[in-house]
């Protein structure tokens, strides 16, 4: 089983980092807490196809955020720690935990180091650590919402990324990085298949224009990835493409995607995926970009009996926010293929399909309303039989500002799964009542 707790050396690198980095002259500490608490009602607490079982769920919360900012160095501490109340579930009462760590110094003008960690323990599937990105929808939270995951079994996600950014002349970019990440469930029970896994992956990118027309990007990472039930593998992962701008907005390009999975035991067969495409980025303005690759994809068997998986796969991913007197409406969307193997279950190769919209309406200078709608579709041909399965979501809030200090929230959120495995679908409605207290603006010592 592999040991999941970071070394303590690990933990030294990370203790010196953040005192490297740590802003001593000229710094301001800005310190922000937020007290929440809320009661939800889901009529199915455990994501079941049948016999659904339904329970309200109280919780209270503290969110701390600490800030320490200089001119070339800076250090922001996330930690929200919560506890769940069970009205008829007393057995699942737990405190969860989500934590951010972010901190970066500048060695030179151009040239940036950054540490970042986040962490997630929780018995809710549908939880995720902090966004630390919310303006771009496109980005998310760094550790997602975990869609093959049921119940509420308790389990925590740790994944920490060192970084190193370097820009050389007007445009042109390099990077490389070193992440470390665990999956570890809390609550297991002997016998059963736990989603134990440790994953290493340094990558590195470069971005180089030639002339003002002409560049190229290169990119790729290797993954170590290992698991205590799960076959360990080693992927290999590179992408090479050739950019030609046609004005400073649209740019085309024409690439070449290759990734090999090695498998440490026969039990499972090595592959190799070959994915050329072309496509073209839009910045359309301040609030919109697209991203759009179409190519063929061919996942080739190392055993030349098992047939090839192919067919054509677009890669995009889609923002644009229509702004107005009283709020905006957001459009969403994206696209693609990955290796899905990091999660409850292993599933191998997936293509997915995402799109949502958004709506965010100011009633009165107090109330605001929002509503959305969300579908995604995943195929994963690996499967046998091939797998398929949609994911349908919509809900609506109410938001009334109280008073500057308070505000009271209360939301609808409809959660459909299908699946070609009757087993895997469910329906849930939930509603959610949440008071937020904050302080207007940070606390701040020079």
């Amino acid at each position: 089983m592999p040991n999941t707790t970071p070394k303590p050396l690990f933990l030294i690198i990370i203790t010196i980092f953040l005192l490297m980095a740590a802003p001593t002259n000229a710094a301001q500490f800005l310190f922000t807490p937020e007290l929440a608490a809320g009661v939800e009602y889901t009529d199915n607490l455990f994501l079941t196809p049948t016999n659904e079982v339904d329970d309200f769920i109280t919780t209270v919360g503290l969110t701390l955020t600490g800030q320490l900012l200089g001119r070339t160095a800076g250090l922001e501490l996330i930690y929200n720690p919560s506890y769940s109340f069970f009205a008829d579930n007393q057995d699942l009462d737990f405190l969860r935990h989500v934590a951010r760590v972010y901190t970066w110094k500048d060695l030179r003008r151009n040239t940036r180091l950054s540490l970042a960690n986040d962490y997630l323990e929780t018995e809710n599937p549908r939880d995720t650590s902090l966004d630390f990105a919310p303006d771009d929808p496109t980005e998310g939270p760094v550790i997602g919402e975990d869609l093959t995951r049921r119940g509420r079994t308790r389990y925590r996600v740790n994944t920490t990324e060192g970084r190193l950014d370097h820009q050389y002349g007007a445009r042109n970019t390099f990077y490389t990085a070193l992440s470390y990440s665990f999956l570890q469930d809390i609550d297991t029970t002997p016998g059963t298949t736990v989603a134990d896994h440790r994953i290493w992956e340094p990558a590195l990118g470069i971005e180089h224009w030639f002339t003002q027309r002409w560049g190229v990007t290169l990119d790729g990472y290797y993954s170590h990835r290992d698991y205590v039930d799960e076959n360990d593998r080693q992927e290999y992962n590179g992408a090479l493409s050739l950019m030609r701008s046609f004005t400073p907005t649209l740019t085309g390009f024409v690439g070449y995607r290759h990734t090999v999975l090695y498998f440490d035991e026969p039990t499972d067969e090595d592959y190799q995926i070959y994915y050329p495409n072309a496509g073209m980025r839009y910045q359309f303005q301040e609030n919109a970009s697209i991203s759009i690759a179409g190519g063929y994809l061919i996942q080739e068997f190392r055993d030349s009996d098992t047939p090839n998986e192919e067919g054509f796969v677009v890669e995009a991913a889609l923002f644009k926010r229509w702004p107005f007197r009283s709020g905006h409406i957001e459009l969403t969307g994206g696209s693609g293929y990955r290796i899905d193997d990091t999660g409850a279950e292993v599933r191998g190769l997936n293509i997915y399909y995402e799109g949502g919209l958004g709506l965010l309406y100011n009633l009165t200078r107090r109330i605001s309303a929002t509503a959305y709608g969300a579908y995604r579709y995943d195929d994963y041909p690996n499967d046998t039989p091939e797998l398929s399965e949609q994911t349908i979501g919509a809900g609506a809030g109410i938001g009334y500002q109280a008073l500057q200090w308070m505000n009271i929230g209360l939301t609808y959120s409809y959660r459909q799964r299908l699946s070609d495995i009757p087993t895997e679908e469910y329906t849930e409605n939930s509603v959610m009542l949440v008071i937020t207290m904050s302080p207007t603006r940070p606390y701040r010592w020079n």
